[in-house]
């Protein structure tokens, strides 16, 4: 089963890769939630946190502008690691590294929301209230951002330059990695709601 999600997930059709990128989104965010919740200490991942260092502007836009350059790191970590493709010998697509950065983005936010690792000083609240409060996206931030993350990760998830099957490695020029409309769409889309989330943000951190 496995196989055929991934398979899914690297489709050549944009519908399909968004699709089963946000099936496995669902899945792997609130399950690490989940169990982080039950199995992990509370704040186990503020100390490790490098946002706490991170000071924000008075000001409303620049806050926001800040909050969205410092999420636009892990866009630069998708895009580099789209950049790079490998499969085994006899399997049908290559796997994007960029979808691997995604992944691992998903799990540090899934767990830093089970053990309520949060930088802003708010009281902890139960399982079940810190799940639905995720749905509340004009009070919270994180789904939209996520789902931004998940939309330009899909857009650039069979943009690869360097492809590599077993031992073998091939590359191809900048200039073949052409875009179609409509994942310049997504990708544009992405973005967007990586902004929307930081306004979003800001207005939390400043109200």
């Amino acid at each position: 089963m496995m196989p055929d999600i991934i398979e899914k997930i690297y489709s050549e059709r944009l519908s399909i890769r968004i699709l089963w990128l946000t099936v496995a989104f669902v899945v792997i965010f609130y399950e690490v939630t989940i169990l982080s919740y039950f199995l992990l200490p509370e704040g186990f991942l503020l100390k490790k946190n490098s946002v706490t260092d991170f000071t924000t502007s008075k000001n409303f836009l620049v806050c926001a502008m800040q909050i969205f350059s410092y999420n636009m790191l892990s866009i630069v970590v998708v895009i580099f690691g789209s950049l790079f493709a490998r499969k085994k010998e006899g399997e049908k697509c290559y796997k994007s590294y960029g979808c691997l950065g995604f992944f691992v983005f998903i799990i540090l936010n899934a767990i830093t929301l089970g053990t309520w690792s949060f930088t802003v000083n708010t009281n902890s609240v139960p399982l079940m209230e810190r799940i639905i409060r995720t749905f509340d996206i004009v009070h919270n931030a994180g789904l939209l951002e996520m789902y931004g993350q998940l939309l330009i990760t899909g857009s650039l998830a069979t943009k690869y330059l360097v492809m590599t099957e077993g031992k073998n490695t091939t590359t191809r020029k900048i200039m073949d990695l052409k875009m179609k409309r409509s994942e310049i769409i997504t990708l544009i889309g992405g973005l967007l709601l990586m902004f929307a989330g930081a306004l979003i943000e800001s207005h939390a951190i400043l109200r």
